[in-house]
C-alpha cells in the first residue's frame, strides 16, 4: 500500500522508490537470529536445594542401611529422605541404625528421633498451657490432647511403662467425653480416637468395637481414608471379597490418595470386568 502511494503522489521518484523498497523489503522481514539456549551453572551457595525426599523410601533406606559396604554418604541422604515419612516403620529403622557401625549414621538417627518426640511434645505443652488458662478443656481441646497422646503410640517413640502412661492418659480424655449427640461436629473424630485407642491397646480381642465405631463414623460422614482402612483389611483377613466391594462402592475414595486410592479404584470396578 505504501508503495502504490509513492507511485502515484510521486511519479518522477515512484519507480525509484518502488525498486529500494522492492530491494529492502526482503532483508527487513528476514527472522531474527535465533538464540541459543544457555546452561546456568547453579551457584555455590545454593547447594542445599537438592532434594532427597524423591530418591529414597522405607525400603531403599533399608537397603542402603544393611548392605555390606555401603555408601555411607547414601546411607545418609536415605536417613534423611525417610524423616519426611514419620509412621512406626521408620520409627524401626531408625532405632535399628542406633546400632549401625558407623558413628555418623548412628548420630543422625539419635537426632531424628528427637526430633519426632519433641515435635509432638511441644504441640502438647502448648496445648495443655491452654487448657491451664481457660480452667477447663474443651471437648476438641480434649480429642486434640488424646491424639497427642496416641501420637506417641502411632510413631513407635514410646514403650513399656511410657507407653502405658500415654496409652491410659488417651483413655481417660476419650472416656469423658461420654457418648454425644451424634450431631455435634467432632462425633466422627471422637469415634475414630476409639477406634485407634483400641487398635493400639487390644487389636485382636476388641475387633468388634473397633469395627463398629468405624462403621458408625462412616455413616455420620468421617472421611472413607480414615475408617476403610481397617474394615478392608479384616474382610481380607476372612476372605469376605463382596464385603470389600460393598465398602468401595458404598464409600468411594479418589484414587489419587496413596495406597487406599489405586485399591479403591481396582474394587469399585471389579463387578464391571
Amino acid at each position: 500500500f505504501a508503495l502504490t502511494v509513492y507511485g502515484g503522489m510521486i511519479p518522477a521518484l515512484g519507480p525509484l522508490l518502488i525498486l529500494i523498497g522492492g530491494l529492502a523489503y526482503p532483508i527487513l522481514q528476514r527472522a531474527p537470529r535465533r538464540q541459543l539456549p544457555a546452561l546456568l551453572k547453579r551457584p555455590e551457595f545454593a547447594a542445599e536445594v537438592e532434594s532427597h525426599s524423591g530418591q529414597f523410601g522405607h525400603g531403599g533406606a533399608l537397603a542402603r542401611l544393611r548392605s555390606p559396604g555401603a555408601d555411607s554418604r547414601q546411607a545418609a541422604r536415605a536417613l534423611i529422605a525417610i524423616e519426611t515419612r514419620r509412621d512406626q516403620a521408620t520409627t524401626r529403622l531408625l532405632n535399628e541404625t542406633l546400632g549401625h557401625p558407623d558413628e555418623t549414621l548412628r548420630l543422625i538417627a539419635h537426632n531424628l528421633l528427637g526430633r519426632r518426640e519433641k515435635a509432638v511434645v511441644a504441640r502438647m505443652t502448648d496445648l495443655e498451657k491452654t487448657i491451664r488458662s481457660a480452667n477447663q478443656a474443651t471437648p476438641r481441646m480434649a480429642l486434640d490432647l488424646a491424639e497427642l497422646h496416641l501420637e506417641f503410640l502411632y510413631l513407635g517413640i514410646v514403650e513399656g511403662a511410657l507407653r502405658s502412661l500415654h496409652l491410659d492418659a488417651a483413655e481417660r480424655l476419650l472416656a469423658g467425653l461420654g457418648d454425644p449427640d451424634p450431631e455435634l461436629p467432632w462425633i466422627t473424630r471422637l469415634l475414630l480416637l476409639r477406634a485407634r485407642l483400641k487398635q493400639v491397646s487390644a487389636p485382636s480381642s476388641e475387633k468388634a468395637e473397633i469395627s463398629e465405631n468405624y462403621k458408625r463414623a462412616l455413616e455420620l460422614g468421617a472421611a472413607p481414608s480414615r475408617a476403610l482402612p481397617w474394615l478392608l483389611e479384616q474382610a481380607w483377613h476372612s476372605r469376605d471379597y463382596p464385603a470389600i466391594q460393598q465398602l468401595a462402592n458404598k464409600y468411594p475414595v479418589n484414587s489419587g490418595i496413596p495406597v487406599i486410592g489405586p485399591v479403591m479404584q481396582r474394587w469399585s470396578s471389579h463387578g464391571d470386568t
